[in-house]
């Protein structure tokens, strides 16, 4: 391949990329803005994911979530499982407490996926990837520690399920390569939705509220994993990783805009750490593939839907 098409390809690959974590980084606003409760919130978002990611198997595979549950079984459904109750977990922890704590927990999937790795599949986890998650826990600690400013501990905690739930599930889908990811994305929106409707009056929410739902369930969301999926067709995995890490603080910033959040000092001195943590272990993987050593990064943004 000539050098001139590498570069057009690898510039391809960082514009989709590019545009799909600023589409994906409106979630957190756009779940404010709709102002529903959190179980209608969480029932629209998921029902309305399921539906554009129906649309979306079947266009592509020409198959239905349903053929695919009956032929991958019980795999798909534990990874649909996870991911429904990422997705529930994220929704109500952003109700709950200061919109940076739930993205800044949510940048730890990738050193919750490591440990998760090397219980499922026995990878082991090197002195780098321990010395991370150590800085990774501290930063945890600070933002946890005394009274939470400006937040709420049960959001927090909640906050804090989410990374264990995609981690988990992303060795999980490690071990069962062959499942699929849309099929489980869908599995995981109706188990949420299903939840959400023992709590729910779904028809109650107002029209505006509604609008913003839409917004993000049939618009922002689909199109964020279509462009962040062809993406990776272009640059490596680890190098699209690095740039969704960018939703840590877009999504803060459009909370700030649109509803004038500002978070903690607490938040910002945590995230620090753990953002620096997470950044240098996949900048460093990306020049040192370390064959033996548990690949920490992944793309999370994309595992909470």
């Amino acid at each position: 391949m000539r050098i001139k098409d590498k570069y057009n390809q690898h510039l391809t690959g960082i514009v989709l990329s590019l545009i799909g974590i600023i589409l994906l980084s409106f979630d957190t606003v756009l779940i404010r803005l709709a102002s529903a409760s959190s179980w209608n919130t969480v029932f629209w978002r998921c029902i309305l994911i399921s539906v554009t990611s129906s649309l979306i198997l079947f266009a592509r595979e020409r198959t239905t979530v349903f053929h695919k549950i009956k032929k991958e079984g019980f795999p798909l459904i534990l990874s649909g499982m996870f991911w429904g109750f990422s997705g529930l977990l994220f929704v109500v922890s952003v109700k709950m407490t200061v919109a940076a704590n739930v993205l800044v927990m949510l940048s730890l999937s990738p050193l919750f996926a490591g440990i998760a790795g090397y219980f499922f599949l026995g990878e082991r986890i090197g002195r780098r990837s321990l010395f991370m998650i150590a800085v990774a826990a501290s930063g945890v600690y600070i933002i946890f520690a005394g009274d939470i400013e400006g937040g709420n501990l049960a959001g927090n905690l909640l906050g804090l399920l989410i990374p264990v739930c995609l981690g988990i599930n992303l060795a999980w889908m490690r071990k069962h390569s062959d499942i699929s990811r849309t099929a489980a994305v869908i599995t995981g929106g109706l188990v949420s939705a299903f939840i959400a409707s023992f709590f729910a009056a779904p028809f109650s929410v107002s029209s505006i509220s509604f609008f913003y739902l839409v917004l993000l369930g049939l618009i922002a969301i689909p199109l964020a994993q279509l462009l962040l999926s062809t993406g990776t067709r272009y640059l490596p995995a680890s190098r699209v990783a690095l740039i969704m890490m960018s939703e840590t603080f877009l999504g803060p910033l459009w909370v700030w805009a649109f509803i004038g959040e500002i978070p903690p000092v607490r938040t910002f001195a945590g995230g620090a750490l753990i953002l620096a943590g997470v950044f240098a272990d996949s900048f460093i993987s990306i020049i040192y593939d370390k064959k033996n050593e548990s690949p920490l990064q992944f793309n999370n943004k994309i595992l909470k839907q």
